[in-house]
């Protein structure tokens, strides 16, 4: 159970979304959990000459973390257009560990994950590093991408074949290869769509796909449709498609 977004952007880098982030890291309700927090470890990652790279991950707490204050300084040094994407963990499975940490990287792929897959054991080519289920989606669609050679073909399948098909929370996923910003929402019918949501912030030169903020966006934040597949290219085009 997380809270994490995704950013595509073209200027300068909107800082106040991942202070918005770790903000929320300290004070976002989770269904079912007295404290608030999402506290068990946080990373962003970006690209660089098309491929993905950590500017940081930590298995802290975001909001106490100085690492997070030191990755904010070097946000600025990133060259656009770019896309980044963002996640604190609050745990379901394993503990709270730096292979445990979105979002993941594999196979030039970077994947970040909301939600808990229930009894997912796929066999995979590409080895998880930790124990999440979330890294094993991620290896999945490293699997995929590798024969498909197809981002999308690769994301569609991932839904259709493997989420879909397996028990689980939710299935709210980021996912970018550097040229396009995939974001997708599901959620099992006794989960709540206010905590598992996704909204759209199309902005002069990004667009933020997000879970919760505590900011103030000067436009319309739709929200993704349970089943829907987002997609963001490098020049801010939004495609929506419903896939389950």
């Amino acid at each position: 159970m997380c809270r994490m977004m995704g950013t595509v952007f073209r200027g300068e880098f909107p800082t106040a979304s991942l202070k918005d982030l770790r903000h929320v890291s300290a004070t976002g309700r989770i269904p079912g959990e007295p404290q608030p927090g999402h506290r068990d470890g946080w990373g962003i990652v970006s690209f660089r000459e098309g491929m993905p790279f950590y500017i940081r991950r930590n298995a802290q707490p975001a909001s106490k973390d100085p690492a997070f204050t030191s990755a904010l300084k070097e946000i600025p040094k990133l060259e656009p257009p770019n896309i980044l994407i963002a996640h604190v963990r609050a745990l379901s499975q394993g503990v709270a560990s730096i292979p445990n940490t979105h979002p993941f990287i594999m196979n030039g792929l970077v994947l970040a994950h909301n939600g808990t897959m229930t009894d997912f054991k796929p066999r995979t080519y590409h080895k998880p590093a930790g124990e999440t289920d979330s890294e094993l989606l991620m290896a999945l669609l490293a699997d995929k991408m590798e024969a498909k050679e197809d981002l999308r073909g690769a994301v569609t399948s991932l839904i259709k074949e493997d989420i879909s098909k397996n028990s689980f929370s939710a299935a709210i996923l980021l996912i970018s290869d550097g040229r396009k910003l995939y974001g997708y929402r599901d959620y099992a019918p006794d989960r709540s769509p206010e905590y598992y949501d996704l909204r759209i912030a199309r902005c002069a030169e990004c667009v933020v796909l997000f879970q919760e903020s505590r900011m103030s966006y000067e436009c319309e934040l739709p929200r993704v449709r349970k089943g829907e597949l987002v997609i963001v290219d490098i020049d801010l085009n939004i495609e929506r498609e419903m896939i389950v």
